[in-house]
């Protein structure tokens, strides 16, 4: 018996098609489509599904199969066993079957007797490419079916729990959310500084932005000058008059348009901010140097797109061989560096790499960001993620559909520079705030996650017999099968 061994009194097992007959959806013609209203709501599978009805996005004007109002809508392929109900007559396409109650049978409880035996249905699907149950299945699936009496009372006891259940879950949604906008909030007011205003006041002989910014570039300077006149010597040469002029000063940024700064502030852009070694910043190989052919098992880490959420690193292993890593140093990342993503979303979105990563590479579409030594890494990381910063940047951002901010473009990005020791206070707040808003989201995705797991319970108490208490009184479901049995012989 699908699902159930051990039935209430007075309950029984039936196939669905003692219950209810099914019809298997068929598609028409795609040139019958229309996204215009002519002729019927179109629904193809579990793509249309909402949390009761489908969403219309497609009408038939030429349907094949229909389905009638409040008809179950079953999902048999691809996910098998999810569930709507029709929410008018509408045509059905193949990834649906149609399953229409007969008199005596409690449409919500066959409904969520689906829902509850889905799994169980879903591991009789067949298929390589996808997974897809026949008609025949359907029809042999057996469920246990209640007294028609406690069939509704169970039914509208479960509609009440979800109700309730529901609720909640959008309570803890609304928090998440809250959550969301109150990390914002936290970074926006680190960006302007707002968030170490009494910090400046206990503190006004702090060294100036400024020069923290001529030292770091004077720093990088002079290990130009160093490099180059190594190379000169290696080659036995004598620097020739005027080469310090060849050196390229790093971008700087364009102060028109950008908001004034606390005092002490300074504005500065990545370019400038980077450390002073070859390759401080730069992005993934591109083309045939790596490709997902290449990814093995274990070995050093492939940082890709999927490992840059948002301002947090998520945790997506993919790898290389050793050998493969050693011809790729040129794009090797290391923990502490910033990560940014150059495709997507949130633009300049970043990640710090953590101490648990090892050996790795970044890939095309992110950049690896080493900063000075001068700096605070994690101050650099949470302005970027910052929203004033991300909404200064959409300037650099090219395409619609995908979204990119080149290397190139990456560099001018402007990001406002505290005094150092400020930088640290700000990394230190910002920390402790972030580890309260992770703990919080902790909590509300194990709830939600509880909410889910207490969904399954009420369905399997609700078909244990277990969710509410059996009347005597009631006919049995023998009966009630035996009664539909009988009609359908007299039609």
């Amino acid at each position: 018996m699908s699902g159930v061994e051990e039935l209430p009194q007075g309950w029984a097992a039936a196939k669905i098609s003692d219950i209810a007959s099914v019809v298997m959806g068929q598609s028409p013609p795609s040139s019958t489509y229309n996204d215009t209203g002519e002729g019927l709501p179109f629904f193809q599978g579990k793509a249309d599904f909402g949390d009761l009805y489908p969403n219309v996005r497609t009408w038939c004007s030429e349907p094949s199969r229909v389905a009638d109002d409040n008809d179950i809508l079953l999902s048999v392929r691809a996910p098998v066993g999810s569930t709507n109900l029709a929410p008018s007559t509408c045509s059905i396409g193949r990834g649906l079957a149609l399953v229409r109650p007969e008199k005596g049978v409690c449409l919500k409880f066959l409904l969520y007797a689906f829902r509850r035996f889905a799994d169980d249905l879903d591991a009789q699907g067949t298929g390589t490419t996808f997974r897809a149950v026949s008609g025949k299945v359907v029809r042999d699936f057996r469920v246990p079916v209640a007294p028609l009496e406690e069939q509704i009372r169970v039914a509208d006891h479960i509609e009440g729990l979800f109700r309730d259940l529901d609720a909640s879950i959008a309570t803890l949604q609304r928090c998440q959310e809250k959550l969301a906008l109150y990390r914002a909030s936290v970074l926006k007011a680190a960006v302007e500084g707002e968030l170490t205003a009494a910090w400046r006041k206990e503190h006004p002989g702090a060294e100036p932005a400024s020069k923290l910014l001529q030292r770091i570039l004077a720093e990088r300077r002079q290990r130009w000058e160093q490099g180059q006149l190594r190379t000169y010597a290696e080659k036995d040469r004598v620097p020739p008059k005027n080469w310090k002029a060849k050196y390229k000063q790093p971008v700087a940024p364009d102060q028109s348009g950008l908001p004034s700064l606390p005092s002490g502030w300074a504005w500065a852009t990545l370019d400038q901010l980077a450390s002073p070694e070859q390759h401080a910043i730069t992005d993934g190989p591109f083309g045939s140097n790596l490709k997902t052919s290449h990814y093995t098992t274990s070995g050093p880490r492939v940082i890709r797109l999927q490992n840059i959420g948002d301002g947090e690193f998520v945790d997506a292993e993919a790898h290389i061989s050793h050998d493969h890593f050693r011809t790729l140093k040129k794009y090797q990342a290391s923990p502490g560096d910033i990560i940014f993503a150059s495709l997507g979303t949130d633009l300049p979105r970043s990640c710090v790499l953590p101490d648990h990563v090892g050996p790795a590479i970044v890939k095309a579409d992110c950049v690896r960001f080493r900063p000075s030594a001068e700096m605070s890494t994690a101050c650099i990381h949470y302005f970027a993620n910052a929203n004033p910063t991300r909404q200064r940047t959409k300037r650099l951002i090219h395409g619609v559909g995908r979204p990119r901010l080149g290397l190139s473009s990456l560099r001018t990005v402007a990001i406002p520079v505290a005094p150092l020791q400020e930088q640290r206070a700000i990394a230190k707040a910002i920390g402790n705030q972030m580890a309260s808003i992770r703990k919080a989201e902790s909590t509300l995705t194990n709830e939600l996650l509880r909410a889910t797991r207490l969904r399954q319970s009420i369905l399997h108490c609700a078909f244990t017999g277990n969710l509410l208490p059996q009347d005597p009184s009631d006919e049995p479901a023998s009966k009630l099968l035996e009664r539909i049995a009988g009609e359908r012989k007299a039609r």
